[in-house]
């Protein structure tokens, strides 16, 4: 499903002990409800990430020169599209994540939850549970908020990028390489561009990254649900 970033098998094994032990009797409603609610949404999200990354690529790979210089705003308006998506999408799986951890520990959900408000409850109701360490910001996190946050109110992607043209043979390849600003949130014209220079380097990366994340912390839930054989925990 989220090839070729990662496989991310410990979703399918969650789904089915959940689903055995709805069977059997060894889930409480509350909670069965809560997993049919965020579980899903959050498979939904990340679909949505997965194709705004594989839009972006096709966007970028063998593009139309031509049309692209007759027209250079449209073509930024849906990379930044693409863009905006993406980094929407895999905001909110974290967001929703930290929704679904809590009802596994049946935790009374705040309004507002985002994904450190998941390590913050139970840091308090559960300190030094393990799962604790799983729920940490990743190092990653702060860049990939920022370009989220920046894009809900400005454009991520100005008017500024390079060209490669490979040659193989008679024919002509072309691939765009579109650089991540530093700092999205400064005046386009005095930003720099040297963490990020490929766009799809970056969102690739990233993906894998959010998939392995989600992927780990499932593993973790599914070998603690097997081992208790009920929910919550």
């Amino acid at each position: 499903m989220f090839s070729p970033y990662h496989q991310f098998p410990n979703r399918r094994r969650l789904e089915n002990i959940v689903d055995t032990l709805n069977t059997q009797g060894n889930i409480s409603q509350d909670v069965f409800r809560a997993f049919k609610r965020y579980h899903f949404a959050l498979v939904y999200k990340l679909k949505c990430a997965k194709s705004h990354v594989d839009n972006l690529n096709s966007l970028l790979s063998t593009p139309p020169l031509e049309e692209i210089v007759s027209d250079c705003s449209n073509f930024i308006f849906h990379v930044n599209m693409s863009l905006d998506g993406f980094f929407s999408s895999g905001e909110s799986a974290l967001d929703i994540l930290a929704r679904e951890v809590l009802s596994y520990f049946n935790e009374t959900l705040p309004t507002n939850v985002y994904y450190s408000k998941a390590r913050n409850i139970i840091s308090r109701t559960r300190p030094g549970d393990p799962i604790l360490s799983r729920l940490n910001d990743p190092s990653w996190k702060s860049d990939f908020s920022m370009y989220r946050n920046t894009g809900t109110h400005e454009l991520i992607i100005a008017e500024q990028f390079s060209i490669n043209l490979n040659r193989r043979g008679a024919t002509q390849e072309n691939t765009l390489i579109l650089p991540l600003p530093d700092d999205p949130r400064i005046d386009p014209n005095e930003r720099t561009f040297r963490k990020h220079p490929d766009v799809i380097d970056y969102c690739e990366s990233h993906m894998r990254r959010l998939l392995s994340l989600i992927n780990t912390i499932y593993g973790d839930i599914y070998k603690r649900v097997v081992s208790n054989s009920r929910l919550p925990l």
